[in-house]
C-alpha cells in the first residue's frame, strides 16, 4: 500500500486563535497586565496576515506569557552578531511535536539558517514535526536551503518536492527560489569542479564561524581526494590526446610529460598531500613548478573562477591551520 502524503497548510487566523487561546489557558496565566496584553495581541491576528506575520504575533503571545520563551526569542533575534547556540531543553529535549515547542525550535532554526549556521539549524528543523506549525511553507523552504547547502541531494529533493506539490499557501518567493534549487541539483554531478567549489566555500564558512573541528576536517579531506581525481583524470586527458597527435614521437607541448603535470614529488601523477599545506600564500610546499603545473591543469579545462576558488580556499586553509598551530 502506498504511503499517504501529508497535505501541509497554515492555520487561519480563528484556527490560530484557538490554539493560542488553548495554549495560554495551560500556562494558568491569571496576572491582568498579562491578560491584558495577550488579548491585545490576539485580536491583530487578522485573515489578511502572511503566515511569518502570524508566527510572529505567536511568538509575541509565548514571550509575554512565558520567561523562557522570551528569553529564548531574543537569543535568537536577527542582528549583526551571531548568537550564542542554547542548549534550553526546548531546543534540545526530543522531537518538537507540540504547538509551542515546535514553533519556538522552528523560529530557533530560520533564523540560524540566515546567520549561515547551517548545521545546528538543520539538526533543529530534523527535530520539529510541520503538522504543529504556524508557517510549514517556510519550516520546508529553510530546511531544503540547508540541504542543499550541505549537498544532501536526495533529502533536499524530498523536501522541495513536499514545498512545492503538497504544501498550501506557499509565498511566490520561495517557490521560485525552490525551483531554481531543483534545477541546480539536478545538475550537479559528484566529484565535480562545482562540487568542490561548493564544499570549499562550505569549509570557509565553517572557519569564519570559528569551526575547526572533526567535521571540518572531513570536508578537506574530501575536497583533497576529489581534487586529487580531478587533476589525475585531467593529466591522463592530456597525454592521450598528446600521444594521438605525436604518435611514438616526443611532443614538445608541455601538457605532455608526466614530469610537469605531476604535482608532488615522484609519486604517482595527481596526488596531493594535504600534509603539506603552509602560510605561504601557494599550494602548500610545493616547488613553483609543481604549483603551475597543478593549477595550469585547472585552468586549462575548466572556467577561471574554479582555480581562483581552489587558491582562496587553500590560502585560507593555510592561514587557519598556521594559527591553530601557534
Amino acid at each position: 500500500m502506498a504511503e499517504k502524503t501529508q497535505l501541509y497548510a497554515a492555520p487561519s487566523a480563528p484556527e490560530l486563535i484557538l490554539q493560542l487561546q488553548s495554549w495560554i489557558a495551560d500556562q494558568k496565566v491569571k496576572d491582568p497586565s498579562q491578560l491584558k496584553n495577550v488579548t491585545s495581541l490576539l485580536v491583530k491576528l487578522e485573515p489578511s496576515l502572511s503566515a511569518e506575520e502570524k508566527l510572529d504575533l505567536a511568538l509575541q503571545v509565548f514571550a509575554e506569557v512565558n520567561p523562557e520563551a522570551k528569553q529564548l526569542v531574543q537569543t535568537y533575534l536577527l542582528s549583526d552578531k551571531l548568537p550564542q547556540l542554547s542548549s534550553h531543553p526546548l531546543l534540545v529535549n526530543g522531537q518538537a511535536e507540540t504547538f509551542y515547542v515546535s514553533n519556538i525550535r522552528y523560529y530557533a532554526a530560520r533564523n540560524l539558517t540566515q546567520f549561515r549556521m547551517i548545521d545546528p539549524a538543520l539538526e533543529l528543523f530534523n527535530s520539529i514535526n510541520p503538522t504543529t506549525l504556524i508557517d510549514p511553507a517556510g519550516y520546508l523552504f529553510y530546511k531544503a536551503v540547508c540541504e542543499h547547502y550541505l549537498l544532501q541531494k536526495e533529502a533536499c529533493g524530498k523536501t522541495l518536492e513536499q514545498l512545492l506539490n503538497n504544501t498550501q499557501q506557499v509565498p511566490e518567493r520561495y517557490t521560485q527560489v525552490a525551483v531554481l534549487m531543483q534545477a541546480d541539483l539536478a545538475e550537479l554531478k559528484e566529484e565535480s569542479l562545482d562540487e568542490i567549489s561548493r564544499k570549499m566555500s562550505d569549509v570557509e564558512r565553517r572557519l569564519e564561524l570559528g569551526n575547526s573541528g572533526k567535521q571540518v576536517q572531513e570536508v578537506e579531506d574530501e575536497i583533497i581526494a576529489s581534487l586529487d581525481k580531478l587533476i589525475k583524470k585531467m593529466e591522463d586527458q592530456s597525454k592521450s590526446s598528446s600521444s594521438s597527435g605525436a604518435g611514438a614521437g616526443k611532443s614538445d607541448s608541455p601538457d605532455s610529460g608526466s614530469s610537469e603535470s605531476r604535482v608532488k614529488g615522484q609519486t604517482a601523477p595527481g596526488e596531493v598531500d594535504k600534509n603539506k599545506l603552509s602560510d605561504n600564500g601557494g599550494w602548500g610546499q610545493l616547488p613553483p613548478k609543481k604549483q603551475a603545473s597543478a593549477k595550469n591543469i585547472i585552468n586549462r579545462n575548466f572556467p577561471s573562477h574554479y582555480r581562483k576558488a581552489i587558491e582562496k580556499y587553500f590560502k585560507k586553509l593555510a592561514t587557519q591551520t598556521a594559527n591553530t598551530s601557534k
